[in-house]
């Protein structure tokens, strides 16, 4: 019952009120919606924190390269400091070797007693 009360309302309101106006299907209306001042300030403040993060990220980035130049120039001091160590340990090899101390023991007229001689490990 009820539904055919409300099948009459609809097709009263349509015959009764539109039949001197002609509805064009195709034609589009502008409906322009206002924004709310919760909305408004909402989207402000959504601006400006994206805003203010997009300048971190670079301010960042650009922090980040700076520590990564850094840190490659304090490696390549690290390298060099430790090829250089590496050579002055092969220079103190060379010259703590048996052959080098006879021929400046023989250059000082010394002579080498097995008996004398103590090893001391460092």
């Amino acid at each position: 019952m009820s539904q055919n009360n409300l099948a009459r309302k609809k097709y009263n309101n349509f015959y009764n009120g539109n039949t001197n106006k002609k509805k064009n299907i195709n034609s589009t209306e502008k409906i322009s919606l206002s924004l709310s001042k919760f909305e408004k300030v909402l989207l402000v403040t959504g601006s400006v924190i994206v805003f203010t993060l997009m300048l971190c990220l670079v301010g960042e980035k650009i922090s980040l390269s700076n520590h990564s130049t850094s840190l490659q120039s304090v490696e390549n001091s690290l390298n060099k400091v430790n090829s250089d160590n590496n050579y002055l340990k092969q220079e103190i090899g060379e010259l703590e070797s048996g052959n080098r101390l006879q021929s400046v023991a023989k250059k000082a007229n010394l002579s080498l007693s097995n008996k004398n001689v103590r090893n001391v490990n460092k």
